[in-house]
């Protein structure tokens, strides 16, 4: 697989700089609970231009070590980082990975629900297989990934998905809306399993199809009613954190179309018409809520969409 988002690399000098998006649940719907202990879901997922940037070099030691390191101090860099487990996963698929050197420049905030571990996995992944010359296609890498963890076969297709099952079964769509989001990130790490405990199943047994926000023509006026969201995850983490609703809220207050957290939070996001609106809204939450991170994104909707080169921006 021969990636888009590699920024740039010198296969010959054994280095490659890869882009590592940010990821937005727009829709999360649970269907019910598997006996493996993961769960059914549907969601609408897209990158967005929010992202991390990873180095991975050849190292001049022999050996099979993987060395990381990470601008962000509170980012493991040990056998516990998602990309030591994803250089394994890939020489367990048999692709050559010598002794590694991997950089996280950090921008997207860890334990936010924005899937940036499993960004910066699957980033890695697609360095090696550019530095070893093995061009894997897309549905192997994918399987590889699905070791590693389950939002990150997402990040290889490069585009919005509906994402079903435990999040492996990724179907492609083309939608274009030239929207904007203001993400916030209250600095709140919450924990993935905790809240699908916490979670009341019966309200999601019954059949669902997650509600689509806009049809797949990107036609839907946004101001017509097109953006009803749903985040089934909301409902135990606005409980423990009332701030966070507060906060969903406050956005639309101030001109988001819609608002909700993404993933298992605890990010939120709001959605706006164009960035001018979500300035404005950026402007406006700081004087309420100045504990908060605050990014402004775009989504990366098709593959062929190159705009993330020229927008990257926080507050």
């Amino acid at each position: 697989m021969r990636s888009r988002w590699i920024l740039e690399g010198a296969r010959a000098k054994g280095w490659v700089r890869v882009w590592a998006p940010a990821k937005l649940n727009l829709t999360l719907k649970v269907l019910r609970r598997l006996p493996s202990g993961y769960h059914e879901i549907e969601s609408l997922m897209v990158p967005v231009t929010l992202a991390d940037e990873v180095k991975v070099a050849v190292s001049a030691a022999g050996g099979d070590e993987v060395e990381i390191s990470c601008d962000d101090p509170s980012v493991p860099t040990g056998e516990d980082n998602l990309v030591y487990r994803a250089v394994q996963a890939l020489r367990a698929s048999g692709v050559p990975a010598r002794s590694l050197s991997v950089f996280i420049r950090k921008r997207i905030p860890a334990g936010g629900g924005l899937g940036g571990g499993s960004s910066d996995a699957a980033a890695v992944m697609k360095g090696i297989d550019y530095l070893s010359g093995c061009d894997l296609p897309v549905e192997a890498l994918r399987q590889a990934g699905l070791r590693v963890g389950a939002d990150v076969p997402f990040f290889f297709m490069e585009q919005a998905c509906l994402a079903e099952g435990i999040g492996e079964k990724l179907s492609p769509l083309e939608i274009s809306h030239d929207v904007w989001f203001l993400i916030g990130f209250p600095g709140i790490a919450i924990s993935t399993k905790r809240v699908y405990e916490a979670l009341d199943l019966e309200l999601t047994k019954q059949e669902a199809q997650v509600n689509m926000p806009f049809n797949l023509k990107g036609d839907t006026p946004l101001d017509g009613g097109g953006w009803a969201l749903v985040n089934d995850l909301e409902s135990p983490v606005f409980v423990w954190y009332p701030s966070l609703g507060e906060f969903c809220n406050k956005l639309k207050i101030l001109g988001a179309l819609e608002a909700r957290m993404t993933g298992s939070g605890s990010s939120i996001f709001g959605v706006f018409k164009d960035k001018a609106a979500a300035m404005a809204a950026m402007s406006g939450i700081r004087s309420h809520a100045p504990e908060w991170k605050l990014f402004l994104a775009r989504p990366v909707w098709q593959s062929v969409d190159e705009s993330w080169r020229d927008t990257n921006g926080s507050d």
